[in-house]
């Protein structure tokens, strides 16, 4: 309900940073002439701290929006029948058919698990996974330099621990100005994460939580990364399969993203879709101060 942003993406990670921010002011109160004696994080709390705040947002949308505008809510799975027609597989059982004058699409995505050889039974956490935590990794590897990648390893080195972020391209927010990335390593390597660029990853090892060791190479020299957990950010995966757009005329673009115009028109006639991501987050988007 309310889409990824308030429930598993952009609200409740920037609650997390939040509390790991604080704690990066607990760990250098000494530069500000307060004793950090027994400072000790409790992700525990810090998880549950975020959950209230998803709950919140959830009810107030529930309550004071969704209700009163008269709308219906309907849980379960949706698949195109036909144009502008969506059957819905109920959640409670059986099923419903829906026909609309207006049809919008927002299925959203999922991160991408490549076909590396150990990754997908390595069981690695994605963004969701570990923004349920409720310890700090010993050592966490974080497979991949953009935008989630970046928030996240710096979070969990404020919490404590000993991070490694991995990344193809040869420099990290590879997307943005040159400069802007150099920015972005200096302040990774500032706060004492370890910054490993022109990575080519061949094979995992382990499962996270456990052990967990990354073996590749890296400028023409073998390459082995050992660690407790793996954070796989290395891109995302629209939502788009199964869901029957061939039927409803809706088409898609090579890497299954729905097409549409600059009006959020898809190639089918009163379906609108949603454009993937193309704003640009500037560096103070990535890491925080």
């Amino acid at each position: 309900m309310t889409g990824s942003c308030p429930n598993i993406a952009c609200l409740p990670s920037k609650n997390i940073i939040h509390s790991a921010k604080v704690a990066s002011f607990f760990y250098r109160s000494n530069e500000f002439g307060i004793s950090k004696e027994n400072v000790r994080i409790n992700m525990a709390a810090v998880r549950e701290r975020k959950r209230k705040m998803v709950t919140h947002v959830v009810d107030v949308f529930r309550d004071h929006y969704l209700t009163k505008s008269g709308a219906e809510l309907v849980m379960g799975t949706g698949c195109f029948i036909g144009p502008k027609t969506i059957e819905v597989a109920l959640n409670d059982g059986g099923t419903r058919t829906f026909r609309g004058k207006i049809v919008a699409i927002n299925t959203g995505s999922r991160a991408t698990i490549e076909p590396i050889p150990g990754l997908a039974e390595a069981k690695p956490l994605s963004h969701i996974e570990a923004l349920e935590l409720d310890h700090i990794p010993k050592h966490l590897l974080v497979l991949g330099a953009g935008y989630v990648g970046l928030e996240l390893a710096q979070a969990f080195r404020r919490f404590g621990a000993e991070v490694t972020l991995i990344d193809r391209n040869g420099r990290l927010a590879h997307n943005e100005d040159e400069d802007a990335s150099q920015a972005v390593e200096e302040l990774c390597r500032d706060e004492g994460i370890t910054v490993v660029t022109n990575a080519k990853i061949t094979r995992v090892e382990g499962n996270s939580g456990d052990w967990i060791r990354l073996l590749g190479s890296r400028n023409g020299a073998d390459l082995s990364l050992k660690g407790t957990h793996l954070l796989v950010a290395a891109g995302r995966t629209p939502n788009t399969s199964g869901i029957g757009l061939e039927k409803a005329g809706v088409e898609t673009t090579d890497r299954g993203y729905v097409k549409v115009n600059e009006r959020l028109q898809t190639t089918a006639e009163g379906v609108l879709g949603h454009w993937r991501l193309r704003w640009k987050p500037t560096v103070h988007a990535y890491l925080n101060r």
